[in-house]
């Protein structure tokens, strides 16, 4: 990680994730520690914890937060200065909008926002893109009215602002006191209880006062319990994913895959973020456990939107397992239609459930991205 400006957490809330890409998850946990040490020794600071519970009431004084002069353009308002953010609380989140994890955390942050703004709360959602889709400014405001965004956010595609944090995952959030100073880090999903009591204590809020509503079950499922074990990421491209090869390949057909792979049948194009439909008829097979299934795709530049058929085991998928973004078409083949650079919801079950999805684009020019999930 860099450390520009470094930091000084005095405790880490940890949960469902997602990684930078220059990361992995074999080494994402010692990456937690080492990230949060390496802010320790810069800032010459001694946070009371690197990870669980922290004490609200004794939370260490960090760093002053780098300032957003990295903003290359800005959305729900005007650029915001280190002098226009003296006197607030201020929680940096950083976020890219088709990250499963960072898209379930919003409701929590606009429902934080809604009720402490009056006490002096701003919300900065810091937009560092994953994907090189995500860069373009249109997609992201696209994305910020779609998903009911409200705060100010920070347009961030060159990842300076990131990389001033020494940020290494999405979300992640930073919150920062009245004089400016960091004190507080979340990690990933989860621990919204705490968070919130660190928002109050240094709001000054009573304790007596209203919490913030809680937000309702999303249709994305929830991050894992600990005693849940689901797929993880599931990554195509080149760059991260195993499954394909670079340039055209027409791939064979598969009766099954493995349990948590994919593979890929028909002819495909690989390329580093990303596979891309050569031909009709190319499929995803992917073989999952999880309540929700979730999959990143895009159409080709000058593509008109991709018809793409969803079986599950084999056949159209079930009415109870269908998502708001399911079709059926006069066959009764249930599809989706795939137009815009975006988190496409392809299943979500009434439960944790093992199953085989397919895939199958009617076109080409179909570009196929990550697999996310939800318990």
């Amino acid at each position: 990680m860099t450390s520009e400006a470094p930091t000084a957490p005095p405790g880490q809330a940890t949960g469902s994730l997602r990684r930078s890409r220059r990361k992995y998850l074999a080494i994402a946990a010692v990456l937690v520690v080492v990230a949060v040490v390496a802010i320790v020794v810069a800032s010459q600071s001694n946070p009371s914890s690197v990870s669980g519970g922290v004490d609200v009431k004794s939370l260490k004084v960090g760093p002053e937060v780098p300032a957003l002069t990295n903003a290359k353009g800005w959305l729900n308002s005007k650029p915001l200065t280190s002098a226009d953010l003296t006197g607030k609380v201020v929680l940096y989140d950083f976020w890219t909008y088709s990250c499963v994890n960072c898209v379930r955390s919003i409701p929590h942050l606009r429902s934080w926002y809604q009720r402490y703004a009056a006490d002096g709360l701003v919300i900065v959602g810091v937009h560092s893109p994953e994907f090189d889709f995500e860069k373009n400014p249109s997609n992201v405001a696209a994305a910020v009215k779609r998903l009911g965004v409200d705060y100010p956010v920070a347009l961030d595609p060159n990842m300076g602002i990131w990389n001033a944090f020494g940020n290494q995952y999405w979300p992640e959030e930073w919150v920062a006191d009245k004089s400016g100073h960091l004190r507080y880090q979340s990690v990933g999903e989860g621990d919204y209880t705490q968070t919130e009591n660190v928002l109050r204590e240094l709001l000054g809020v009573k304790k007596s006062a209203p919490r913030a509503a809680a937000p309702s079950a999303g249709s994305l499922g929830a991050p894992p319990a600990q005693n849940q074990n689901i797929t993880q990421e599931t990554y195509l491209g080149l760059e991260r994913g195993s499954v394909a090869q670079p340039g055209t390949t027409t791939y064979p057909p598969l009766l099954t895959v493995p349990p948590d792979e994919a593979g890929l049948v028909g002819s495909w194009d690989g390329t580093d973020q990303y596979v891309q439909s050569a031909a009709p008829g190319a499929t995803v097979v992917l073989s999952y456990q999880a309540r929700s299934a979730n999959l990143v795709m895009s159409v080709a530049k000058n593509t008109p939107p991709v018809k793409v058929v969803i079986e599950l085991d084999g056949q159209p998928v079930p009415v109870a397992d269908r998502t708001a973004q399911t079709q059926v078409d006069a066959q009764g083949q249930t599809y989706i239609t795939v137009s815009t650079p975006d988190l496409y919801k392809l299943v979500l079950s009434p439960g944790l459930e093992t199953h085989t999805v397919r895939l199958i684009a009617q076109s080409p020019g179909l570009q196929a991205y990550s697999f996310t999930f939800g318990a």
